[in-house]
């Protein structure tokens, strides 16, 4: 866009900059005062959009912003993935597959010393089927923590690492969704590149609790804790095979999605995991899995709207410049997109809205290197959901930190502290993607040469 048509703010270029550095100090505040929610994020979001409101000169201009930022390509492409993958989820949450899997791994039953190990391949299961972190920290945490024998400390940070493995690599994560369209990816595409990085961090994590286990527990048998009907419900892990299969055949997400959706219903009403009031009720799959993801839609709306006014304003071509003079080689454009993703991590404190919140930024970066947009997704990806298992006030942490409180077998005292030094996969997803950047491996160009 040419200087003159360029959109004008009271106070210049600072008053561009407002609506945004407003909305990003509100949700420092919101982190900061331990209240991390997407409602208050959306509340800062709206802020930011009255404060363009009032500091833009010509408001019809304003209301063009707006509207072309809601029309942004990507955007619907989020919102409708959204959409589709929450109810997928919530399929696959309220059909027991939860608890099938709990089931199924409890049922080896093994020492205390291998609970963390139980633990972590639990959470990692359930994580990866139905892209929940949270979900899975829910699910496991309460059961598991009651168990005698196991360090706590030990199994919450298992518990924690398996729900980040499945957060970075599952499909229909919010995190992957959210990574991939920013750098106008394709999902099936990201996931099979990532798919090296969270392996390696996967199985040096199972190890570490194998070892950690066995040296900090006593010797005690794990009990049965979920109740064996349950198990037919495994029949719902068809859902992610099927995934894995249109993808590689090279269908798009959206389809898929819609696919697994209508073979998740099937599913459900002929084995009777749900009855036909339940799955069209307002608690249903359908009308929780849509009204969940209303939030982060929400958010996004703002966020585009914001970023709109901020191109239009040509504050956004001047971050990227001086972003660009600080990443004159490829290896400097991926340390710089580490450092945002950290940065956008720690200020916000929720992966998905970090990923939401720099990725437009970083796919301007990168594609000046000519770096392959899946490179700019696993980078993201991997650092927002690492550092979501190690932040304190991220909702994996407080999660995992009260209902360990809650289950009765840790102090009042007990907090992230206790639990992140045996976080070993949110540890390891860091380490590799730092490596990985500083070295080069895994980097290639959109033309498929190598770096």
């Amino acid at each position: 866009m040419e200087k003159n048509k360029r959109m004008q703010f009271y106070g210049g270029t600072l008053g561009a900059c407002a609506p945004l550095l407003v909305f990003m100090c509100l949700m420092i505040v919101i982190a900061a005062m331990k209240k991390v929610s997407l409602v208050l994020f959306c509340m800062a979001g709206f802020a930011g959009l009255c404060v363009a409101f009032l500091l833009a000169k010509n408001k019809k201009e304003f209301e063009q912003a707006v509207v072309d930022g809601l029309k942004n390509d990507t955007l619907c492409v989020i919102i409708f993935a959204f959409l589709l993958a929450g109810i997928l989820s919530q399929e696959l949450r309220q059909s027991g597959l939860i608890q099938g899997l709990t089931w199924l791994v409890m049922k080896l039953g093994l020492s205390a010393g291998f609970l963390p190990l139980v633990a972590f391949l639990v959470c990692l299961l359930i994580s990866t089927a139905c892209g929940t972190s949270n979900g899975a920290i829910v699910a496991v945490l309460p059961p598991v923590a009651a168990t005698v024998g196991a360090n706590p400390s030990v199994v919450v940070g298992a518990i924690v690492s398996g729900a980040i493995f499945g957060d970075n690599l599952a499909p229909i994560s919010d995190t992957t969704i959210a990574s991939a369209l920013t750098q106008d990816a394709e999902v099936r595409d990201v996931v099979r590149t990532r798919l090296p990085y969270s392996l390696i961090a996967g199985v040096i994590s199972a190890v570490l609790f194998i070892i950690v286990g066995i040296k900090t527990s006593t010797s005690v048998t794990l009990p049965d804790v979920i109740d064996p009907a349950y198990a037919k419900t495994l029949v719902m892990l068809v859902i992610p095979v099927i995934m894995i299969i249109l993808m590689l055949r090279g269908w798009n997400l959206i389809s898929t999605l819609i696919v697994c959706d209508l073979v998740g219903f099937v599913l459900c009403l002929v084995f009777g995991f749900l009855d036909v009031p339940t799955l069209f009720s307002a608690t249903g799959p359908i009308g929780a899995g849509l009204t969940g993801m209303l939030n982060v839609i929400c958010f996004s709306f703002f966020m585009f709207a914001l970023l709109e006014m901020l191109k239009r304003s040509g504050v956004f071509d001047m971050l990227l410049e001086k972003l660009n003079n600080a990443s004159k080689t490829p290896r400097q454009a991926e340390l710089v997109t580490i450092l945002l993703s950290v940065i956008g991590s720690v200020a916000i404190g929720a992966a998905s809205i970090s990923i939401l919140f720099v990725g437009p930024v970083v796919r301007k970066l990168l594609q000046t290197h000519n770096i392959e947009r899946t490179r700019g997704s696993n980078l993201m990806d991997g650092i927002a959901t690492g550092l979501a298992g190690i932040v304190p006030y991220n909702p994996v942490g407080l999660n995992a930190v009260s209902l360990a409180i809650a289950s009765g077998v840790v102090s009042e005292s007990f907090s992230f502290l206790d639990y992140v030094p045996y976080n070993f996969h949110s540890w390891l997803l860091i380490l590799l993607f730092l490596l990985s950047a500083i070295t080069g491996i895994g980097r290639h160009f959109e033309k498929g040469t190598a770096a």
